[in-house]
């Protein structure tokens, strides 16, 4: 899969963020999802309505990631039954509707828990600081700040200047001062027994 073609199957795996990227990339439309062609103006007649309706469909049937854009649309609720407003993928308003209220509500309820998941761990992993601290013949030396595949990488580098003798007393701490040297694969390793400082 890349960024300026996805396939349907493709589509409904991905999360929110590879979806979205691929409509910025490669749509169309230029994701003028505003574009009158693609939103009815409640003034229009309905007859031209149905003909922008199959000039958009025209549009997203040559795009390369339609199914990216119909994903979209059906995960954040485009569409209604009772109106038929827009198109989002190719797809009008009703269809989008009817799919996500009865063809795929299980999977679409789904798909969104789990982009609201990877959200919160993103979140999560972007928040997360920790402080890497160990002793070495100049004194005292802290990394602050440092995300945890940071903590991991020096950590790891620390470990094998322990085992030379160059590096001691390594510890890493969480934003509160807590200790939590062990949940880092570093520091689980088999190192040894690694000196400590005296």
């Amino acid at each position: 899969m890349t960024l300026n073609r996805i396939s349907p199957e493709a589509a409904r795996l991905a999360r929110r963020p590879v979806l979205q990227a691929a409509v910025d990339a490669g749509a169309r439309c230029g994701r003028r999802s505003d574009n009158a062609l693609f939103n009815r103006n409640d003034a229009l007649p309905p007859a031209i309505w149905a003909a922008q309706q199959a000039s958009a469909q025209q549009v997203c049937a040559r795009c390369p990631v339609r199914p990216a854009c119909e994903e979209l649309a059906l995960r954040d609720g485009a569409g209604d039954r009772a109106s038929d407003g827009l198109v989002r993928g190719g797809r009008r308003g009703k269809e989008l509707a009817v799919d996500r209220e009865i063809r795929q509500p299980g999977r679409l309820a789904a798909a969104t828990a789990a982009d609201w998941q990877h959200l919160v761990e993103l979140n999560a992993a972007t928040r997360e600081r920790f402080t890497l601290a160990y002793v070495m013949d100049v004194g005292l030396v802290t990394k602050q700040g440092l995300r945890r595949d940071a903590v991991e990488r020096i950590g790891a580098m620390a470990m094998r200047a322990a085992e030379r003798g160059e590096v001691w007393d390594i510890a890493v701490y969480d934003a509160a001062g807590a200790d939590i040297t062990d949940e880092f694969a570093f520091a689980r390793e088999d190192f040894g027994d690694l000196p400590v400082a005296v």
